[in-house]
């Protein structure tokens, strides 16, 4: 008889700590999306995110329509995708930079069709999904 309880200790044991990561990953999920809404409104002009060309001096008004599902992770960074569009339909993907500071996340970069840094992150093997 006691040859099985260590078994299925060890089996209990699993279970909670599958549950406790299982949780944790919600949570970070939840904490890095609220981030990115509150980062959103803050940065809203009329409705729309104002984005200015450096370029050409231009301002573009892009309108969130799609956060995407998948998180990566660089360390204690990490990636948020989201869609954008414009007035006329056309569309933005824009990679949100997020970091933990005191137990809060803020964002700290923004790349708006940019996605050469972060398929570079992705082929080192830096950036990987969060799961």
């Amino acid at each position: 008889m006691t040859r099985y309880i260590m078994p299925v200790l060890m089996g209990f044991a699993l279970l909670l700590n599958s549950g406790a990561q299982a949780q944790s990953l919600t949570e970070v999920r939840t904490k890095l999306q609220v981030a990115l809404q509150r980062s959103l409104s803050r940065a809203m002009v009329d409705g729309a995110l104002p984005h200015l060309d450096l370029e050409t001096g231009e301002i573009t008004k892009l309108y969130p329509t799609e956060n995407h599902e998948v998180i990566l992770r660089m360390n204690d960074i990490y990636v948020l995708c989201a869609t954008l569009v414009t007035a006329d339909g056309t569309e933005s993907t824009v990679e949100y930079y997020i970091a933990q500071n005191r137990g809060s996340y803020g964002v700290i970069r923004t790349e708006i069709d940019n996605h050469a840094p972060i398929q570079s992150l992705i082929a080192a093997g830096k950036a990987i999904r969060l799961e």
